[in-house]
């Protein structure tokens, strides 16, 4: 994740910050306090160093030097660290280097709360890597968020590169959403309408318009006439509105009453 202004002013706070009070504690001449403050100082450099600078750092090296590849997300978890309100993960990925055999390797990452479905068991993900050094590896956020063009996908001209439709190409990618829009226009003049609760969200590696996102959802449908029922739908979704369709959260649909598989969101 690139350093946003909110980082910048939040560093360029702390260190005010800091300065101020270790003007203070030297001005009261108290050795105690110089101390404590020495030892605040060097926590929090060390703190920012292995967050956000040394992965800059990194990641700055790799854009120059590194090998552009997939890696397979084989498991993640939350690290506890939140900085500007982007969690840090520690993923561990699957990674297939073109002179060498499959290797896993960990790495921290911040990333937007708006991308965490990006980051899931079994995704592929663009990442840059060292091919002499198997632990220096950093996400390609320039694939994993291409901007401009009315349908942007991960990886280009190349195909869809993350998601369940990694490896279509672009063509058929932005065909099957054509057609699946279509379907779902369809759906929306006779369907009968009910609420859902989210039960699993996909990114398809695909924007639309800008940063909206194609995204797959898994649904528990729960009608008032006919007993609930699960069933999923391809739809292209708002980019605010991508906290309101995570699990766990309730949104309305429409369905097919006599074929309930077909399911479409009534409002994105």
């Amino acid at each position: 994740m690139k350093m946003n202004w909110g980082m910048v002013i939040g560093l360029i706070g702390a260190g005010i910050g800091i300065v101020v009070a270790l003007i203070a504690v030297i001005a009261t001449k108290s050795y105690f306090g110089i101390i404590v403050i020495t030892l605040v100082v060097g926590i929090m450099g060390t703190v920012f160093w292995k967050v956000l600078f040394g992965p800059m750092m990194l990641s700055s090296r790799l854009a120059k030097n590194g090998y552009a590849t997939n890696a397979k997300v084989v498991q993640v978890s939350d690290t506890g660290v939140t900085v500007n309100n982007a969690p840090q993960v520690k993923l561990l990925l699957e990674v297939t280097p073109p002179n060498g055999a499959t290797y896993l390797v960990e790495c921290k990452q911040l990333i937007s709360r708006l991308q965490t479905s990006m980051f899931q068991p079994g995704m592929m993900v663009p990442v840059l890597i060292d091919l002499n050094d198997k632990n220096a590896i950093s996400i390609n956020y320039e694939s994993l968020n291409p901007g401009g063009g009315q349908t942007n996908i991960a990886g280009g001209a190349a195909g869809v590169t993350v998601g369940p439709w990694a490896g279509m190409s672009q063509a058929d990618a932005e065909r099957k959403l054509v057609d699946n829009d279509n379907k779902n226009k369809e759906l929306l003049k006779y369907g009968k309408s009910s609420k859902a609760i989210v039960t699993k969200y996909t990114w398809l590696g695909i924007n639309v318009n800008g940063e909206n996102p194609a995204v797959e959802i898994e649904v528990q449908v729960t009608p008032a006439d006919v007993p609930a029922f699960s069933a999923r739908t391809i739809g292209v979704i708002m980019e605010q509105s991508v906290p309101k369709f995570q699990p766990g959260e309730e949104i309305f649909v429409k369905y097919d009453p006599n074929m309930i598989s077909m399911v479409t969101i009534e409002h994105s």
